[in-house]
């Protein structure tokens, strides 16, 4: 993250709020989701509203941050900027808002909201004002924001920036927040609640007339309905009475984008990495080479194709998305970090061999202690098809190397309990971490605050592994805003990684965004991922309602 471009942040805006020739305007947006009952209430703080899913098209944030690419677009904010000991960050907003109410949008609205947080600590679901984040206040200054810190932690940037902003002329006057059910919410948003049926499930926002983006949005009214399954909303999707969903198909290039693919898409981008966690406070998982030839040992195509038909891909070594490895992946590793992916179980063989692991005449690997080693455990949830497919594939290429591992399916509590409390040996579950760079994924997988010695609750980390050096780089990053300084506390991980192979990604997970082009088009796509595409009821929702339109 640089210092930024105010030239950059201008264009940005220019190009949000641009006027687009020749869009048709009007027409009824029909969703289908897999949410189940709702109930009416769109408090942006609490998460058991479950009409929430609808506050990004009522609410807004100074940015929207694009986990997928770091592109920042300016929402209620223009732009922002650092002081040079990174210690304050100065945020001006947007003028010429207005609340649905009429009343215009301040500066003092965006404080109130993040002091307001600070007042419920309920509320604070990203954990601003955690202690480790460093957040010391937060003011209004004129047509700006001031943001201070009593130590610098520039990642925190995106989830400020992210922050839905409340209006402080309705909330500062409610004797209790925590309760407040916002049935009739006064956003900034593109669009206004107009009603929330509970016999039909069905939730309708219409167009906010005097929303503040010029010409935008192009839709009129949005229509969402909650079903029980994901079944149900295939079928709305068949039968053509939904235009939008988020929801995973099987073999969704066969079940829902060959019907008809001129008008059936859907867009998966790669958005999480999907991991073998080895537990590397154990024996022989503690180990860097052997964690090394695990690396070279596992089939990531065929884990990727018989789990999710090849709608993501398989990982590379490193595990950073796809779409960041231009930006951040060390140039000088591209070679190293490709062939510890690469399916190799000879090589793998061999790098056991070099460090005295040997197969018996069983086909059983042995140590250097002469004993051979026992079985390992893969514990899955029940029911976790795509997890229990991918752990049968890596116990079937670990037996290639002699190494013996047997499927263990639990219930979620009892799985969950295993991976967190480090009572494993391997296990396959998702990186905890992700965001616009790859310093999200590493802190959370590697920082050793996050670690817990075994036995007790991790709440990330679960690899347990830990590095001086590693922590480092991810406090020089974090201390700066300089984006060469950054890269290079990047790449320096990635160098420890592939030498030292913590935990062993495996495959990319998606998103998971499935649309029909029959009634709207401008949806997000490889050439224009503009969004990263998480469904209606996220942050991504609100850009995809105001770049869609009519065919």
């Amino acid at each position: 993250m640089k210092k930024v471009s105010f030239f950059l942040i201008f264009a940005l805006a220019l190009s949000v709020a641009i006027f687009a020739a020749g869009v048709n305007y009007g027409g009824t947006l029909n969703v289908v989701m897999p949410w189940g009952q709702l109930t009416n209430s769109v408090n942006p703080f609490l998460p058991t509203s479950q009409t929430l899913q609808m506050q990004n098209m009522i609410y807004e944030s100074l940015f929207y941050v694009n986990s997928l690419t770091g592109q920042l677009t300016p929402m209620l904010g223009t732009s922002y900027k650092w002081s040079d000991d990174n210690l304050t960050l100065t945020v001006p907003i947007r003028n010429g808002v207005k609340w649905s109410d009429g009343t215009p949008f301040t500066a003092n609205d965006v404080a109130f909201t993040f002091n307001l947080i600070k007042k419920y600590p309920a509320f604070d679901l990203g954990a601003l004002w955690a202690k480790d984040n460093y957040l010391q206040s937060v003011v209004a200054s004129g047509d700006s924001v001031i943001f201070t810190f009593s130590k610098p932690n520039t990642p925190l940037l995106y989830a400020l920036l992210g922050q839905l902003i409340v209006p402080e002329h309705i909330w500062s006057k409610l004797s209790d927040p925590a309760t407040y059910p916002n049935q009739n919410p006064v956003g900034t948003g593109p669009f206004l609640l107009d009603s929330f049926n509970p016999t039909t499930n069905t939730i309708t926002l219409v167009k906010n007339s005097n929303y503040w983006m010029t010409g935008k949005p192009y839709i009129d009214r949005i229509v969402v309905r909650s079903v029980e399954s994901n079944t149900t909303v295939m079928l709305e999707l068949l039968r053509g009475t939904a235009d939008w969903s988020y929801v995973y198909i099987p073999d969704v290039q066969k079940t829902w984008v060959s019907k008809n693919p001129s008008t059936n898409k859907i867009w998966w981008p790669m958005n999480s990495t999907l991991i073998l966690y080895l537990n590397t406070q154990k024996y022989p998982f503690n180990n860097t080479v052997f964690r090394q030839a695990i690396s070279m040992a596992i089939d990531r195509s065929a884990a990727e194709e018989k789990a999710y038909f090849n709608a993501g891909g398989p990982s590379s070594a490193i595990g950073l998305l796809p779409a960041q490895q231009s930006e951040w992946l060390d140039p000088t590793l591209t070679a190293l970090n490709s062939s510890l992916s690469q399916y190799d179980p000879q090589k793998a063989q061999e790098l056991l061999a070099s460090i005295g692991f040997k197969k018996n005449a069983d086909g059983n690997l042995v140590g250097p202690d002469g004993k051979v080693l026992p079985t390992y455990k893969l514990p899955v949830v029940a029911g976790w098809t795509d997890y229990l497919t991918i752990s049968q594939i890596i116990a079937q290429n670990l037996k290639e190397i002699g190494i013996n591992a047997i499927i263990d399916q639990e219930s979620f509590g009892s799985w969950w309990s295993t991976i967190t409390k480090g009572m494993y040996d391997m296990a396959f579950a998702w990186a905890t971490g992700s965001g616009p760079t790859p310093y999200f994924y590493f802190n959370q997988e590697l920082n050793p605050s996050f670690a817990a010695p075994l036995g007790q609750t991790a709440t990330s980390n679960w690899s347990g592994y830990t590095n001086p050096l590693v922590t480092s780089a991810l406090n020089t990053y974090a201390q700066t805003s300089n984006l060469n300084l950054q890269k290079q506390a990047m790449y320096s991980i990635e160098r420890i990684f592939v030498e030292e192979m913590p935990f062993i990604p495996v495959v990319y997970g998606t998103e998971f965004d499935v649309f029909s082009e029959s009634h709207f088009v401008g949806w997000p796509s490889d050439s224009n991922p503009y969004a990263t595409g998480a469904g209606i009821g996220s942050a991504e929702g609100e850009m995809i309602a105001l770049n869609i339109h009519l065919k």
